[in-house]
């Protein structure tokens, strides 16, 4: 069953394990003997080992600025958060299921795990209306792009131009390098002046026998052998140059 978790969830890592302990409260110092009066050494040794203790327990993982990293969510406010993600009865309070720093599903009661897919994961359930809100928009872009564009100079309809862009998407888990290739082949088929412009320091090639070097849509291809924020930085300079020169697109 699927639910959307508190925007303001967070959960403490023990940084000396990396693992989230059930309870969320920090464990306290276990009391320590009346000492005996100390040397500057001995104080020296014993800030040493509070401070150690201290990087042990577990903590809210935050930078110094506050901003959320792995097991702190609550930094910013999300402004975008998923649209279609199922919240809580109105009668059940957003916090039911995540009081402890183990969420528990709202249902059943039993252990939550987040709505993602890993490997090896043979308890996975798809959620079978977000993959069909793809398919129909998938189908509504070729759509477009059968009825073409109509010039406004000429009166004639000409093919759709567009881009598939992709960024940094690498061949473990090769899911967004099939669906981009797959998507430019539709679009092709339907009609379109389409370019899937695939960016990878590492693996700017096509993997599909469409798209390898030799294939019936290489040249459908636009590899670029670079850093995805690099990379779009300078296809911005270049959109930017292009529309100041009053040159078409």
């Amino acid at each position: 069953k699927f639910g959307r978790a508190p925007e303001n969830l967070q959960f403490l890592v023990d940084r000396s394990t990396m693992l989230a302990p059930p309870e969320r409260a920090p464990a306290a110092p276990a009391p320590r003997p009346p000492a005996s009066p100390a040397t500057a050494s001995d104080r020296g040794a014993e800030a040493s080992v509070a401070a150690a203790e201290e990087d042990r327990r577990p903590e809210l993982m935050q930078d110094e600025e506050g901003r959320p990293r792995i097991g702190n969510v609550r930094g910013m406010r999300r402004t975008n958060t998923l649209r279609y993600m199922p919240y809580p009865h109105k009668a059940v309070a957003p916090e039911v299921g995540f009081e402890k720093n183990h969420p528990r599903c709202r249902g059943c009661g039993g252990p939550a795990r987040p709505a993602i897919l890993m490997f090896g994961d043979f308890t996975w359930e798809d959620m079978e209306p977000q993959n069909e809100r793809w398919e129909d928009w998938v189908e509504a872009v070729r759509h477009v792009v059968q009825l073409g564009v109509q010039d406004a100079a000429t009166g004639q309809v000409r093919p759709v131009r567009m881009a598939v862009l992709e960024v940094g998407a690498g061949d473990n888990v090769p899911t967004v390098r099939y669906s981009s290739e797959t998507c430019c082949r539709i679009m092709h088929s339907a009609g379109a002046d389409v370019r899937l412009i695939r960016v990878n320091p590492e693996l700017p090639l096509g993997d599909s026998m469409f798209f390898e070097p030799g294939g019936l849509l290489e040249d459908r291809l636009i590899s670029i052998l670079g850093r995805g924020l690099e990379s779009l930085r300078r296809i911005d300079e270049a959109l930017q140059a292009q529309a100041n020169s009053g040159s078409p697109t």
